[in-house]
């Protein structure tokens, strides 16, 4: 697993460096690399997503005051610090790709890592079984350039525990 993360890290830094890169144009001359927490196999969970019964579309504050839509897709269970804990996943409405979305919060925020949170995303399993791998929680493109508009993960997705894994504050 942690070849694989070293695979995904690599691959974050070559988007970061391409001509789609969410950075300024004067950051991207000093752009070294992405910064993460050490791999750490304890962060990588098994979980189920205990499915959402009405499927509701709900509204998501952004960091520009725009509101962007996603499927409530349920409830992925896991445990983490010996404790059972949910995060609720969301499946995209916009783009080509669906997938879930978990947005989350944790003890990091705003000292480690950004204030607003970090996000996950998921390839859709039709079981319902997921390898949560926090150690690809990544920061929004918002903390790179205040243009892009990205969603604040919602009160319920806050983590009691400090997740020291992913991408990290230099």
């Amino acid at each position: 697993m942690e070849a694989d993360w070293q695979r995904w890290v690599a691959d974050r830094d070559s988007l970061f460096r391409s001509p789609t890169t969410p950075l300024l144009p004067n950051s991207l001359t000093a752009f070294e690399g992405l910064t993460y927490f050490d791999y750490d196999s304890t962060f990588a969970v098994p979980a189920a997503l205990a499915p959402s019964l009405d499927r509701d579309t709900v509204r998501f504050p952004t960091t520009t005051g725009e509101l962007r839509r996603y499927v409530s897709a349920g409830d992925l269970v896991f445990e983490a610090g010996g404790v059972q804990r949910r995060l609720e996943a969301f499946e995209t409405v916009e783009g080509p790709n669906p997938r879930l979305f978990v947005p989350f919060t944790d003890a990091t925020n705003g000292r480690r890592t950004y204030g607003g949170g970090r996000y996950l995303d998921l390839e859709l399993q039709p079981a319902g079984r997921y390898a949560l791998d926090f150690n690809r929680a990544y920061h929004p493109y918002c903390v790179y350039n205040p243009t892009y508009s990205c969603p604040l993960p919602p009160p319920e997705n806050r983590l009691e525990l400090a997740v020291t894994a992913g991408e990290r504050y230099p």
